[in-house]
């Protein structure tokens, strides 16, 4: 065990023994261990690296959430310094470990998971906090990004398909297109990877997790994220009864054909951010369990595309990589 994270263990948990054992999960550069105490007492420390400049943005972002009552984690301690956290246990289960359950069973959590994200989109932007840190928010330069990041990774490395100047100037002129008509939605703070595997169960109530990504953004990027996660596949009727739901807390002064439309606009950019982080960890990071959602991300891509319109060479491009990977059973 490392001296220093012995050290911070031992001075916050007086000289107890105490049991590490490494947390593997998602595809950050931060490092988690549960940590044992007798007496059936467990906490979770946290280890953040400098790769990802928005990990220190952690803890303000916490203590941010909290005070608008949405459940985080709650810190036990901190070094700064060393990039140290302590933080209470929420346990193993998630909201991804719930899909298998029948939809009458899991549809609360679903329900209480937006009403907490409500908290966050209806925040006065102009009344953040000075010392909240923020990730840089979604505009053109951030778009056109995860486009970049979902052609090179997903589309380049995984797929292998190099597409033609013409080809890639008509689908870049679609891409942008989307990206416009985003911009045009009034922006506010979002999560940026509101899904199942961040979205904790504890005591019957979620949680939320790895939110440091927080920004100003599009809620319906949110929305997406969790209604069209990759990770857990929801039918047509589930879909709708969450969408009616949030419409209804967010009782917009526009018709909810339009809001629909907002939600596969903001699905098609949510799901082409995450194929491409999947390809990029899957790799790149040669963390190869991240590869075996890609063909349910397709799925929904290819669902989302559907129904905004006006995409017709992204449609085609994800069909092309449908068929190349079934070949390579992703």
């Amino acid at each position: 065990m490392n001296k220093e994270i012995q050290k911070f263990l031992r001075e916050h948990l007086g000289k107890a023994d105490f049991e590490l054992e490494p947390i593997k999960k998602g595809g950050s550069d931060r490092s988690f261990f549960r940590v044992s105490l007798p007496h059936q007492d467990s906490f979770v420390f946290m280890h953040y690296g400098d790769e990802v400049a928005e990990n220190a943005h952690w803890t303000g972002i916490n203590r941010f959430m909290a005070s608008l009552n949405i459940n985080v984690p709650r810190i036990v301690t901190q070094d700064i310094s060393k990039h140290f956290i302590l933080i209470e246990d929420l346990g193993e289960v998630d909201l991804w470990s719930q899909r298998t359950l029948p939809w009458n069973e899991r549809r609360d959590y679903y329900f209480q998971a937006l009403t907490q994200i409500y908290r966050l989109h209806s925040f006065d932007l102009k009344s953040v906090p000075a010392d909240v840190k923020l990730s840089e928010g979604y505009g053109p330069r951030l778009y056109k990004w995860e486009h970049d990041y979902f052609l090179e990774n997903l589309v380049g490395e995984v797929c292998k398909i190099k597409l033609s100047s013409a080809d890639a100037a008509k689908l870049n002129k679609e891409l942008d297109a989307l990206s416009a008509r985003l911009q045009k939605i009034e922006p506010c703070l979002i999560h940026r990877d509101f899904q199942s595997q961040n979205i904790m169960i504890k005591n019957g109530r979620p949680v939320m997790i790895d939110f440091q990504g927080m920004r100003q953004g599009c809620l319906f990027y949110d929305l997406g994220s969790l209604i069209c996660d990759p990770y857990v596949t929801l039918a047509d009727e589930e879909r709708n009864e969450l969408l009616t739901f949030y419409y209804e807390l967010l009782n917009p002064t526009y018709s909810r054909d339009e809001f629909i439309h907002n939600f596969w606009m903001g699905s098609v950019q949510r799901l082409l951010q995450a194929l491409g982080a999947y390809g990029f960890l899957g790799l790149k990071k040669n963390k190869p369990a991240f590869l075996s959602h890609i063909g349910n991300g397709l799925e929904n891509l290819l669902m989302a595309v559907d129904n905004v319109g006006n995409l017709e060479m992204l449609s085609d491009l994800a069909t092309e990589c449908e068929t190349i990977l079934a070949r390579k059973n992703y």
